[in-house]
């Protein structure tokens, strides 16, 4: 399967969108919203003030410590240096000495090694109160004269670079850190020292005597006093270079005497080497390391007090306090999310049971009640008036209800008040006319149906009876008509047992059946049967058919017998259909009611549903 670019942006798009719409239509989540901007912004914004003048701040003290702690050790390095020079002076200037080398240096040129006890005891003394000096001695163009130690190498190739001095005229020179081996009658020793070298004169004149005194110090010296002055920084490094370049004084013993490139690399080594002298400072990187650079020159020679400090131990303090600010700032964060969200709870958590209670409501649930929290805020107002809203709502529904029921039972009765006494108004002409025919037993006879059909119509007052009830009252009314149509009419009467004791409206089938006597048969005086049956549909309740063989009628002129209305608009003529598929929609439902089946010539059917009610 290929992937599809723009289908998955399309997602993504559609995604963010859902999401952007929850914030623009979720009250909570704008409220949340706004509490946390409005909570985080002012501690973004005094963070990074903060963070800004901190960095500023360290960022200058550091600089400023550096430059004082460098100016510091330079001065320290020149006392120390100016010390050794007064040394050297005292040795110069000591008329002994300066005999005991005179002597010495006019030996026989073939001993290039001169050693002399005297002067080896005098110079112990000298610089016995200085335990810096590892060892002084003295060279010239036919000599190599023992100080307190010898040198290990003393052949004038390596004894020719300390006669330079003599190039110098009364000036001291420097030299560089080496690595010096000392050998005396005992045992020998090893160490880094620098030298102070300078040309002898006599006392007397002041000429030059030829003879160069080189005072040899240990590098330790240098290294402590540097070390000491940077021993509270850690992060800040310092050394030592000469005019050349070359390490003087370094922490690590193995480069001493090795190139400042070693260190610093090109970039600084040119920037060192080429500066105009007195202080200076300059940013450089060097193997990936962003540093910051302070050079000072000594006053005594043309050596460097170098310090060296990275820019990420400068910002260390820096950027532990901006971690602080970060840490703060996600608890603060966390509070503020929290905060917001209980705070938008707090509204719009009423707001939502509002609106799920209104719902209820909306589906017919009356009974629901907002419960206040006795905060007498804004929210408690609205519930109180919310649920005075709600018990209106469901008064008046009573009201209209109890209304409604009250109609019904009037209309139910003025119904029954039009059928029954056109039912006795009929039934009372029948009786006339046969007591003129017929003698006083029919007339009884029909008294009686007449007394058992008013006991079942006018029951105990209720609205239903028996299906056994109600079919027992056609009973009486079709015996009654029978009389009067001289029993022409044949009837049929059947019910299921199960259906015995369901109740039914009453007085549903006499219309329907008297319907039929009337209209059905016309001027036929034999063969008409009416057939009358009740059983159960399941599912659908109950059902009366009542069927004739008459003359049958047109469908439309059938339908508007409910409507009280023939198919022109005419009234037709007879109130008892439509009355009872009235009077059985308003006690059982819409859903029920009368069926008229006819067609010219192939007689009537009515079907009356009803439910199934016990």
């Amino acid at each position: 399967m290929t992937h599809q670019p723009g289908k998955s942006f399309r997602t993504a798009w559609v995604r963010l969108r859902s999401w952007v719409n929850i914030w623009k239509s979720s009250i909570r989540y704008k409220w949340m919203l706004l509490l946390f901007l409005f909570s985080l912004t002012p501690l973004v914004v005094m963070g990074i003030i903060s963070f800004s003048i901190s960095k500023s701040t360290i960022n200058d003290k550091v600089t400023e410590y550096s430059e004082h702690l460098l100016s510091q050790t330079a001065d320290n390095l020149d006392t120390r240096l100016g010390i050794y020079k007064d040394m050297m002076m005292q040795v110069l200037n000591n008329n002994e000495i300066v005999n005991m080398l005179r002597v010495l240096d006019q030996s026989d040129p073939a001993r290039y090694d001169v050693d002399s006890l005297s002067l080896t005891t005098k110079l112990s003394t000298i610089v016995a109160i200085n335990q810096d000096v590892q060892s002084i001695s003295f060279v010239s163009q036919k000599h190599y004269i023992k100080g307190i130690y010898r040198w290990s190498k003393r052949t004038p190739v390596e004894v020719g670079p300390f006669l330079k001095p003599l190039e110098d005229g009364s000036n001291f020179r420097w030299y560089p850190t080496r690595y010096g081996t000392y050998v005396d009658s005992l045992n020998s020793q090893s160490a880094h020292v620098f030298s102070l070298a300078k040309q002898l004169y006599k006392t007397s004149d002041d000429s030059p005597l030829g003879i160069i005194a080189v005072l040899d110090i240990r590098e330790e010296v240098l290294k402590e006093l540097v070390s000491k002055a940077v021993s509270n920084n850690r992060d800040l490094q310092s050394f030592i270079v000469d005019g050349q370049g070359r390490l003087v004084s370094y922490a690590d013993n193995k480069l001493i005497g090795q190139s400042v490139t070693e260190v610093l690399g090109t970039d600084g080594y040119d920037r060192i080497l080429h500066s105009d002298g007195g202080e200076q400072r300059f940013p450089l990187s060097y193997q990936g390391n962003n540093l910051i650079v302070n050079v000072k020159r000594l006053h005594s020679n043309d050596w460097m007090v170098v310090n060296v400090i990275s820019k990420s131990a400068l910002y260390q303090d820096s950027n532990r306090l901006l971690q602080i600010i970060l840490i703060i700032a996600l608890i603060c964060i966390v509070f503020s999310i929290i905060t917001a969200m209980v705070l938008a709870n707090s509204i719009t958590n009423p707001i939502l049971k509002m609106i799920r209670l209104m719902r209820q409501v909306m589906s017919g649930e009356l009974t629901v009640r907002y419960k206040a929290k006795h905060r007498h805020d804004e929210f408690d107002i609205l519930g109180n008036n919310f649920n005075f809203m709600v018990t209106r709502i469901d008064e008046l529904l009573n009201a209209v209800y109890v209304e409604q029921n009250q109609k019904r039972v009037a209309e139910l009765k003025a119904l029954q008040a039009q059928i029954n006494p056109h039912f006795l108004y009929n039934t009372l002409d029948i009786i006339k006319w046969t007591a003129l025919i017929q003698k006083a037993n029919n007339a009884a006879e029909m008294v009686s149906l007449l007394s058992r059909l008013l006991r079942i119509s006018l029951g105990k007052g209720e609205e239903t009876v028996t299906v056994e009830e109600e079919m027992e009252h056609v009973k009486c009314y079709l015996g009654i008509q029978k009389f009067r149509f001289n029993f022409n009419i044949e009837t049929e009467v059947d019910m299921d047992d199960e259906v015995r004791l369901l109740r039914t409206p009453k007085l549903i089938l006499q219309p329907v059946v008297e319907n039929a006597i009337m209209h059905a048969f016309g001027e036929l005086e034999t063969g008409g049967e009416i057939r009358i049956r009740c059983f159960k549909v399941p599912g659908e309740g109950i059902r009366f058919e009542i069927s004739d063989n008459g003359k049958g009628m047109d469908p439309g002129f059938a339908r508007s017998l409910l409507t009280e209305q023939t198919a022109d608009g005419e009234k037709s003529g007879g109130i008892g259909l439509a009355n009872v598929d009235e009077r059985i929609k308003l006690i059982c439902g819409k859903m029920y009611g009368l069926e008229i089946q006819s067609e010219p010539g192939t007689g009537t059917t009515i079907r009356i549903r009803i439910p199934m009610m016990t």
